[in-house]
């Protein structure tokens, strides 16, 4: 026979947080003598403050105290071990008390990417727009360096839709204005450079990720020791183009040495297409080229 009755609803982290909250204050004035026949609970519950406002300071706890613990946690153990048990731990107080100030996991992600976007200033390169670029995807670059947490957030059709987020691809596209580009365009260009930032910020994640793992140079020990090895055991004649970089080490484990040099080609292709872009503006409005 079907279960009668009304089916079970399944109550979120957030939902949790809320009732927990709804629950403690009406504690506080039974305490404190209030009419419990006041009304219903709705009635005498305060009202929520504003979506993005700071919440009352509970315990000598505060939004920004538990965001800074957080970015610390994931700094230095990986996002992955960062958890509203694991910050409550650190701070040394119960894991609901965290609730007062933020509803769960997904804005306190939230908040710790707006708090790191605002370390530091902005990227500004002036002048020209190859220039603002550059200052761009070197900010970024330091950015998953520093909070290698960062990339994992970020590389996602879904990114946080906070306002440091927003401001950063709002100053990358700014630097496009005035180059007779469609918005799609400029688009485009911003998350190819954004996107190789990315893409080589995963061989910097990983050496950080293998360094807190295994301690020492980990990237400089596997091309020095591992490659040669391998390379050794399957015939040093098979792979002779991969035997020809024995002696550059250094080179191929300098990270920053191969993000520049990719930046500086990928800005030298964006400059070609570009001066394209204009020429082939001025034939189409019927203009001698230039």
């Amino acid at each position: 026979m079907p279960a009668r009755g009304r089916r079970p609803r399944y109550c979120s982290r957030s939902c949790q947080a809320r009732a927990y909250r709804a629950r403690a204050a009406a504690r506080g004035r039974d305490e404190h003598g209030a009419d419990a026949a006041a009304g219903p609970a709705e009635e005498r519950r305060e009202p929520a403050p504003p979506s993005g406002a700071e919440r009352p300071r509970t315990g000598g706890l505060s939004r920004d105290r538990i965001v800074r613990a957080a970015v610390r946690i994931a700094d230095s153990e990986g996002l992955d071990t960062m958890s509203m048990r694991h910050v409550a731990q650190a701070l040394g107080v119960q894991v609901m008390s965290l609730y007062h100030h933020i509803d769960g996991k997904d804005e306190l992600i939230d908040l710790m990417v707006e708090a790191v976007f605002g370390e530091g200033g902005e990227a500004d390169g002036g002048g020209d727009w190859r220039s603002a670029l550059e200052a761009s995807a070197r900010w970024e670059w330091a950015l998953y360096s520093a909070h290698p947490w960062v990339l994992e957030v970020l590389a996602s059709v879904q990114p946080p839709l906070v306002p440091g987020v927003l401001a950063g691809v709002e100053r990358g596209l700014q630097a496009l204005d005035g180059l007779g580009l469609d918005t799609v365009t400029a688009h485009r260009i911003y998350l190819s450079i954004s996107g190789l930032v990315q893409g080589l910020a995963l061989l910097r994640v990983s050496e950080i990720t293998a360094e807190r793992r295994d301690g020492g140079a980990s990237l400089a020990r596997w091309r020095s020791v591992r490659v040669p090895a391998v390379l050794e055991k399957l015939g040093p004649d098979r792979f002779p183009r991969h035997a020809a970089l024995r002696d550059d080490v250094d080179s191929l484990t300098d990270l920053e040495g191969v993000f520049e040099f990719s930046l500086q080609r990928h800005l030298d292709g964006l400059a070609l297409f570009l001066e394209g872009a204009g020429e082939r503006a001025r034939s189409a409005a019927g203009e001698e080229p230039g």
